[in-house]
């Protein structure tokens, strides 16, 4: 119903505020509701399963782990934004990446047909943007949808639903979507997802993970036995002696953390297309492992003083990306060099070896009490003072 409601003509001259009325009334409508919790849709292909490979070995610290649902939310946000950050949020170039994928395939989703408007969007409210970490908490895409889909049926009012659907996922989407406008973006948003899983994501996350058998194994040996006990010391002193690393397709140099479903801290990271390139693991993994010092340090740090140079969060994120190279210094020094190439380009700045350090310093500048405070805080945490 909803593919016919895009391709009709009558749907692109329609006002933007009638066409999300359209959608949402398509979606939740008593005829159109198929695909909504407790109504069964004979059209759907089967659920996918979470994809954990490997490792074989049942209580291995940090297994190295891909999970679909992930990469397709991870994914969906990604195809909405442009990768103008340093570093982007997503890979850089992920969004052309795919367009031109998807062109070839002759592919148009929902997703692409709304996606200017959830974009315009989007930009006003960048608070949308916490949402993505949502994605851990869930076993299934088909579980991350319905509590959506719940969600905006009850109105962000968990009382309405009498399966007293969990009460913190109503919590959590209501902390980012409080607002009638915001509940109608997040169901345009779920119907585009769902139809870029049918028709595209599916079948092309399947395609690239077993394109990528040797990565995956060659980034689980390089981080279990090489250099995760580097990490061993830095990961109990600061409470992260266990969780999941998830390769995940659309992540660049900015990681994402998170807490899944049985409470453990999950962070996606790159998933490289080469076994050659298995080290970005390692990079991406020692700037998230940095984030909770990092805030500390940052929001005890002059805070007044932040404000009035950068936004806390801006800071933040560049100080991570220092915070990461201090860390390998400590750990992994024949690393360090190759951490800064990495940052650099996936920030677009091209620079040739002499200058590397002078230019990883001032593109990711910090206030000298910051860099100090993460240092000290990075030698406590590995012991070395």
């Amino acid at each position: 119903m909803l593919r016919t409601l895009f391709l009709h003509p009558r749907a692109a001259c329609t006002p933007r505020s009638a066409l999300i009325a359209m959608i949402i009334s398509a979606l939740f409508s008593v005829g159109g509701c198929r695909g909504l919790v407790g109504v069964p849709d004979a059209s759907a292909p089967p659920a996918p399963a979470r994809r954990s490979e490997p490792s074989a070995i049942p209580l291995t610290r940090w297994p190295i782990k891909t999970v679909e649902p992930v990469d397709l939310w991870l994914h969906a946000f990604a195809l909405l934004l442009d990768d103008t950050a340093a570093p982007p949020l997503f890979r850089r170039g992920y969004r052309d990446s795919l367009t031109v994928v998807k062109n070839r395939a002759n592919v148009l989703t929902t997703l692409d047909t709304t996606r200017a408007m959830l974009t315009k969007r989007l930009l006003i409210t960048p608070s949308y943007l916490q949402a993505q970490v949502l994605a851990f908490e869930f076993d299934s895409w088909v579980e991350l949808r319905t509590a959506a889909e719940r969600f905006v049926l009850a109105d962000g009012d968990d009382r309405k639903v009498s399966d007293r659907a969990p009460v913190e996922h109503f919590v959590q989407f209501a902390r980012i979507f409080p607002t009638a406008a915001d509940r109608e973006w997040l169901a345009v948003f779920i119907v585009g997802v769902q139809d870029e899983q049918v028709r595209f994501f599916n079948a092309e996350h399947t395609r690239l993970v077993r394109m990528r058998n040797a990565t995956i194994t060659a980034v689980d040996s390089l981080w279990q036995r090489t250099y995760r006990a580097r990490f061993d010391r830095f990961l109990a002193s600061t409470g992260q002696a266990n969780g999941d690393v998830l390769l995940s397709i659309p992540i660049g140099g900015e990681g994402r953390a998170g807490i899944g479903r049985e409470r453990q801290r999950m962070i996606a990271v790159p998933f490289p297309s080469r076994v050659e390139d298995a080290r970005d693991v390692i990079f991406v993994l020692a700037h998230e492992l940095t984030a909770g010092l990092v805030s500390r340090v940052l929001l005890g740090t002059s805070a007044a003083s932040l404000q009035r140079s950068f936004a806390v969060t801006r800071a933040i994120s560049t100080a991570q990306v220092r915070a990461g190279a201090m860390l390998l210094e400590r750990v992994a020094p024949e690393l360090v060099e190759a951490y800064m190439q990495f940052y650099l380009t996936q920030s677009g700045v091209a620079v040739l070896p002499p200058a590397l350090s002078a230019t990883f310093v001032r593109t990711f500048d910090i206030p000298v009490a910051a860099r100090d405070g993460v240092r000290q805080q990075i030698d406590v945490a590995v012991g070395g003072i």
